[in-house]
């Protein structure tokens, strides 16, 4: 990840001029930027608390401080991991009892996360569409239009999905009797269940989509201080087209962090936008180490300082202690312990 990020930089610097790049860098106005630095870690203050409210919906209060910590600890995994690690991590975690909390079982926890996807997913396309369209109208490029109507698309077989799931799932039920098929669907009614809580709270729901839409503004924001930072003047609806778009792009990032993946799809989007003059490279930096790079050291601290990365090598160790006792061999514990 090191030898990435040096080589994404060493690029971006490179082609955005070099010497003039540095001079760039040098000239930028770093209240702007510290500005969108507390913005953007604003945000994540903001998704700790819908996803405590999330887990409090279906049934499990935890304290703020905790989840919030939790959820930077997810997103310091799927930076540097691949499908979303960070998401399992937090779905293990809560199985976990601690003083914290009692074990929350896979199936809730599990659809408190797939609602804030769901959520994120409905603020992305409501600003990006409105954004786009109030900025372009019908100037927006076929593969565009193709990516929101995907989202969109989505959505509504999410929601059919959810309309359908109880008659249809235990119409399946009865298929069979055996125990692990029985297992199965006690799983996905309980995942199902905890999904539709949503629908019955139209008030909370309200709080979540308010909630989401501040989330993905910010990364707006983000980007419009940063090319203000560099003496340019970008509407703020370019800039927030700029980035949703990007988000849409990346939903299924290519590499760890989306590292390059993103990077391109800023610089080919700001490039393209018909704007006054400004260095795009020495901009794609700074988004890209606020967004990313800061972050991802802040949120691995925290992660050390909370002990998720202890209690994860605990919890593994138990695993192969009881894989070995599973095996018939013996367990590497002292005398005193057996003792």
């Amino acid at each position: 990840m090191l030898a990435l990020g040096i080589l994404t930089c060493a690029l971006l610097v490179a082609l955005a001029g070099g010497q003039a790049a540095l001079a760039a860098l040098a000239h930028a106005n770093w209240t702007l930027v510290a500005a969108a630095v507390i913005i953007h870690y604003s945000s994540f203050a903001v998704r700790g608390h819908r996803w405590q409210r999330l887990l409090a919906m279906v049934g499990y209060p935890i304290g703020y401080l905790y989840t919030t910590t939790l959820l930077l600890a997810g997103w310091f995994v799927s930076a540097l991991v691949p499908a979303r690690a960070g998401d399992w991590l937090r779905v293990g975690v809560l199985r976990l009892d601690n003083e914290h909390h009692a074990p929350v079982p896979v199936a809730d926890s599990l659809s408190s996360i797939v609602l804030e996807r769901v959520l994120d997913m409905l603020a992305i396309l409501t600003l990006g569409a409105l954004f786009g369209f109030t900025l372009l109208r019908d100037q927006l490029p076929g593969w565009l239009l193709a990516s929101y109507a995907a989202g969109l698309g989505f959505l509504v077989v999410f929601g059919v999905a959810l309309l359908l799931a109880p008659p249809l799932l235990g119409w399946l039920r009865g298929w069979s009797p055996h125990r692990l098929w029985q297992a199965a669907f006690n799983f996905l009614e309980q995942l199902v269940a905890g999904l539709r809580t949503l629908f019955r709270r139209p008030g909370t729901a309200l709080l979540f989509i308010a909630e989401s839409l501040y989330i993905w503004l910010c990364d707006a924001l983000l980007v419009w201080l940063v090319i203000l930072s560099l003496n340019a003047a970008m509407p703020l609806a370019a800039a927030a087209f700029v980035a949703l778009t990007v988000d849409v792009l990346a939903a299924v990032p290519l590499t760890p962090g989306g590292v390059g993946q993103i990077d391109a799809a800023y610089a080919a989007l700001l490039a393209l936008m018909p704007l006054p003059a400004f260095n795009v490279g020495v901009a794609v930096l700074i988004v890209r180490f606020i967004s990313y790079w800061s972050f991802l050291i802040f949120s691995g601290l925290v992660m050390l300082a909370a002990g998720f990365g202890s209690m994860l090598s605990d919890t593994t160790g138990a695993g192969d202690a009881t894989g070995r006792l599973s095996r018939g061999e013996s367990s590497p514990v002292s005398a005193d312990s057996q003792t």
